[in-house]
């Protein structure tokens, strides 16, 4: 008995994340032909299909995560994000199923975004997106009064993070979307003016590093920048040997951090200029 069209294109989204031509050149029919949406053939027949995978995963390991599907009798529409290194590409792929397998695949390629090291030439523009993010993402979590004095007092870059090489942004067509790093150090929140003049170096072997300054764009909320930008953090933080990772989360940013398997450890406040307090909640995750 055949799979269903929907099955057929879960299965082909299984093997694509576990980087399996063969199976993927079992799920293709033997004469399928894939496009890039609306006529150019990337790839027609088995061989063309296994060498255009194969060289795929030659080059990166590249994971899709699916946003939404759409069947239409034997027609199924994944909206996908393909991850890839420190890259995210939004793909729409439409996938004509016949006898069980694909038997055309047409791939609409959207924006790409990028996570790079953040540099002091980038101050300006992520003070102004920190500015924005601090006030409207706040809205539901904080009253105004508390959303205008955490970002005003609290939220900012803290340039030690810039020279140590461990804050990073996330761009679109050389436009800044979200910001955020770890840091090796033991601060564990706050931008320069909260700052004391000692910050000395965390023991990876006993100490957890630290989840930093993490910020959306209000402009592209919910959009997977977070986790996208805290899985590099991850990485990052785990090449440097530390095991585990902690932070001062903000009431807007809990959501997030447990979703990707952060755990609440306290939860506390901070007394801010006005006689204003402002929750935080700290936060931590084992990461190797």
């Amino acid at each position: 008995m055949n799979q269903s069209p929907e099955q057929v294109v879960q299965a082909q989204l299984d093997a694509f994340n576990a980087h399996d031509v063969d199976a993927l050149c079992r799920i293709y029919a033997d004469d399928a032909c894939q496009y890039q949406h609306p006529a150019t053939l990337l790839a027609r027949g088995t061989a063309a299909i296994r060498e255009r995978f194969a060289n795929r995963f030659a080059q990166s390991q590249p994971r899709a995560r699916l946003l939404r599907r759409t069947v239409l009798g034997d027609t199924v529409i994944d909206h996908e994000y393909v991850f890839s290194g420190t890259t995210r590409v939004e793909l729409m792929g439409l996938y004509e199923v016949k006898d069980g397998r694909i038997a055309n695949a047409s791939f609409v390629f959207g924006p790409t975004v990028q996570v790079r090291t953040a540099t002091f030439d980038d101050l300006p523009a992520m003070e102004a997106l920190i500015a924005r993010s601090g006030i409207a993402l706040s809205k539901g979590f904080y009253t105004d009064e508390q959303a205008a004095a955490v970002t005003r007092h609290v939220f900012g870059v803290d340039t030690q993070l810039l020279k140590d090489g461990t804050y990073f942004v996330i761009e679109r067509d050389g436009t800044l979307l979200a910001c955020g790093g770890w840091s090796k150090r033991a601060t564990l929140f706050g931008a320069d003016r909260m700052k004391a003049d000692a910050d000395p170096l965390l023991d990876p072997a006993t100490q957890p590093g630290r989840i930093r300054a993490f910020f959306v764009d209000p402009s592209v909320p919910r959009q997977g920048l977070g986790t996208m930008l805290i899985g590099h953090c991850e990485a990052e933080a785990a090449q440097a040997g530390f095991t585990a990772l902690e932070m001062a989360a903000t009431m807007p940013g809990v959501p997030l951090y447990r979703s990707v398997g952060y755990q609440s450890v306290e939860e506390f406040e901070i007394d801010l200029p006005g006689s204003v307090k402002v929750p935080l909640a700290r936060m931590r995750k084992a990461i190797a």
